[in-house]
């Protein structure tokens, strides 16, 4: 992933109405996208998340204020990596990039308060050789096995994506998300115990253009969204390091990124992730935002149910 170069309130609703509403915003135009506030004590307790992303540093990066918000707010939290992050590390070899980033990866999650990290181990950058029906199969196998209500990843309609990793992992994510729900699809599941689950709330970002439904209020997560970035060391250093030899080859040196480790890094994360989210927090009127195209649960059916249903 080429990081590198991108340097409503309602009132007084009740808290259920609030929810209610939340997960009902549907599509909205790119000028009106529904802004999605914190919402107080654990109004989402009993439900379970998966972020699910080809590499460690895209869900922090993307979507990590929200992740947390939302474990915050009750859920329960998983990471799915589908590569191994082989390729994004500062002059190591595969295999010690392999290992630096998977212990990153379980820094990450014990930082974010995520239960468990799954990782399926695909070849970075090389994700379009792997069979999608794999690839989807074993992710309606979790979603099963963890009963994921919502998920959080790439989105498979965002425009102008170059990393095959990432619209791969999307369109995956996207067919697994509903497949999960059938009765008749991998029914060696239901013979070892699992039931049918569907997923049904996705968020999904993306680093081009998007169909964007809805803003994520993160001001009150940013703090620990920083902390997420920062676990992902073995990546933020690769980036600082090819940005100072970029730099290098013009004669250029910016002194905050040059010294010490730890100051390069939060140098380096505020000038560019934080920035970046300041930015797209003032085109809502919040200090910090995250953008998403979301699907919420399929709800069309609820008048009717409500109006001819009987108890049994």
């Amino acid at each position: 992933m080429e990081r590198r170069h991108f340097l409503a309130s309602l009132g007084s609703a009740s808290l259920a109405d609030r929810i209610a509403v939340a997960e009902d915003a549907g599509p909205a135009s790119n000028d009106s996208p529904f802004v999605e506030k914190r919402l107080e004590g654990k109004p989402h307790a009993g439900k379970t998340l998966a972020l699910i992303t080809p590499h460690l540093d895209d869900g922090p990066i993307f979507g990590g204020g929200t992740l947390v918000k939302l474990l915050q707010e009750g859920y329960a939290g998983y990471f799915i990596r589908t590569s191994n992050d082989e390729k994004d590390s500062y002059k190591r070899t595969l295999g010690e990039t392999v290992l630096a980033n998977e212990q990153d990866s379980k820094s990450f999650v014990h930082v974010a308060g995520l239960r468990q990290v799954f990782d399926l181990s695909y070849r970075n950058h090389r994700m379009d050789e792997v069979s999608r029906t794999e690839l989807r199969s074993r992710l309606v196998f979790l979603f099963r096995l963890l009963k994921i209500d919502t998920v959080l990843s790439y989105d498979p309609w965002g425009h102008y994506e170059e990393n095959p990793d990432h619209y791969v992992t999307a369109q995956a994510v996207e067919a697994a998300c509903w497949m999960a729900g059938g009765n008749l699809d991998y029914p060696e599941h239901f013979a070892a115990g699992l039931q049918p689950h569907s997923v049904s709330e996705k968020y999904y970002f993306a680093r081009g253009p998007q169909l964007v439904n809805r803003v994520v209020d993160i001001t009150s997560t940013m703090e620990q969204k920083m902390a997420c970035i920062r676990s992902c060391k073995t990546m933020i250093d690769h980036m600082i390091k090819e940005l100072n030899d970029s730099l290098a080859s013009r004669r250029l040196r910016v002194p905050a990124l040059a010294g010490n480790e730890q100051q390069a890094a939060d140098a380096f994360i505020k000038a560019s992730f934080e920035a970046r989210d300041r930015q797209v927090g003032s085109k809502y009127g919040l200090s910090y935002a995250e953008e998403f195209h979301y699907i919420g649960p399929d709800r069309s059916l609820e008048a009717y149910i409500q109006q001819n249903a009987v108890q049994i």
